[in-house]
């Protein structure tokens, strides 16, 4: 455990307060850390009859958001003497895309903010975060 760290993204700040964590765990263990975003491409099709952008500026927007995200924190790793790899993995659900992510990169332990973009919508937990939780084989560090 704590040989291949994935950290968890959505841009948001609370999701950076897992952040501090990983880094604490990857310099005392000499972890691996890969940081992920997971996008959804394909929105609501409902959503499509009103959006004001095509359906490829708003792919493009979305993969853009995703790639600031995950630079923003792999300069933050960089500050504090850490290197990592970063995904972005394509899946409706992103917890489903997280669980993918850990798996193809053969993490063996995610760390998570317990709520992310948005916001404390769950008395306990954030729905993400929850489902993580829920179907991950693989320990899971949730930040409050």
């Amino acid at each position: 455990m704590f040989n291949h760290l994935l950290l968890s993204t959505d841009g948001s700040d609370l999701a950076d307060k897992a952040l501090p964590y990983t880094v604490e765990l990857a310099k005392k263990f000499g972890s691996k850390i890969t940081v992920c975003s997971v996008i959804d491409l394909y929105p609501y099709i409902g959503a499509i009859e009103v959006m004001p952008v095509g359906m490829d500026q708003w792919q493009e927007e979305v993969r853009k958001q995703a790639n600031d995200a995950l630079q923003h924190l792999s300069e933050r790793l960089n500050a504090a003497g850490l290197s990592c790899d970063t995904v972005v993995e394509e899946d409706a659900q992103a917890w489903r895309g997280l669980l993918a992510a850990a798996q193809k990169q053969g993490c063996d332990t995610i760390v998570m903010a317990s709520h992310g973009r948005g916001g404390v919508s769950s008395a306990m937990l954030g729905s993400q975060t929850a489902r993580v939780l829920s179907h991950s084989k693989l320990p899971v560090l949730v930040v409050r």
